[in-house]
């Protein structure tokens, strides 16, 4: 079993799979059950919580990773074709978790591999095992995962986190506030979805405006790296939204405040003190979600 995308995984698998994280974030998991197994984690793009936690997962779990060096390391950067790069890194692993600017290189990777085959983050279009942490934690913050005002703010445009995230959130009934720069809101593919499977959703331009209806703010950086006009960047930048105790004053006292992180200026370092400032816990949270997945998938 690979995972390339949120949308292969039904409600009940979800249920099922954040039920296992649960036992496991109170420590009932078999040390041992990855036991001679190895995860290679090849990311052809920056990472800091993704590689870490699914290193963290596997070793956690008894199993072994072998490093990958950057792309200038890999017979990649020799123009070797990722066709054959992905047919022989699999056949030194049991699973593989890839990063690749390439939106369609995970599939060119799955369809390749012999070994199953988690995406790290495929460009632009999706971060599967991000939405699932990011459900869970919700779940963990509010204790359901239905019946909620849940904004997305920032570039719904661009970013990979919020596409996925989307998906994820329309098997379940809540009101979405997409809240964007004009220039960044969602893909009207995301949207014709939202349509079709009959998602209540509102778009907006102004975090403020509804910020008191709010029960989980989500927000990410602008990515000013897939954005190539430096000029667009700077106006987007100084437009931006940033969340303040200020800013949360009008909202109520329990919104839950998620962030995917990397942070930029989101969200101000005095927020980190309150208690509804919940993006690092959300963050330690990918770690037992990704144990869980992991656990399936090895022995599936």
């Amino acid at each position: 079993m690979s995972l390339l995308s949120i949308s292969q995984l039904s409600k009940d698998e979800i249920t099922a799979l954040f039920e296992r994280t649960q036992q496991i974030q109170e420590g009932h998991y078999d040390h041992e059950v990855a036991r001679r197994k190895i995860l290679i984690p090849l990311f052809l793009e920056p990472s800091t919580r993704t590689r870490l936690s699914f290193e963290t997962a596997m070793l956690r779990l008894g199993g072994q990773v072998l490093p990958t060096p950057n792309k200038e390391g890999l017979a990649i950067s020799k123009d070797e074709s990722l066709e054959d790069t992905i047919r022989v890194i699999s056949s030194f692993a049991d699973i593989l978790v890839i990063r690749h600017p390439d939106e369609r290189a995970v599939y060119t990777a799955d369809e390749y591999a012999s070994v199953p085959v988690i995406n790290g983050g495929n460009g632009c279009d999706e971060h599967p095992t991000q939405a699932l942490l990011d459900l869970y934690s919700i779940q963990q913050e509010k204790g359901r995962l239905e019946g909620l005002n849940i904004a997305l703010a920032g570039d719904l445009r661009y970013a990979r986190t919020m596409h996925s995230l989307i998906k994820g959130l329309t098997l379940y009934k809540n009101t979405l506030f997409l809240i964007s720069p004009k220039a960044l809101r969602a893909p009207k593919a995301l949207r014709r979805m939202l349509e079709e499977r009959k998602v209540s959703y509102v778009e907006s331009t102004c975090l403020e405006e509804v910020i008191w209806e709010l029960d989980v703010v989500y927000l990410v950086m602008l990515q000013h790296h897939r954005i190539k006009d430096p000029a667009e960047v700077k106006q987007l930048r100084s437009c931006y939204y940033r969340l303040t105790p200020e800013v949360l004053k009008s909202g109520k006292k329990d919104v839950t405040i998620l962030h995917p992180l990397v942070r930029n200026n989101e969200i101000a370092v005095e927020v980190d003190t309150l208690p509804n400032a919940a993006y690092f816990r959300q963050t330690r949270n990918g770690v037992f979600v990704r144990m869980a997945l992991l656990e399936k998938i090895l022995s599936t």
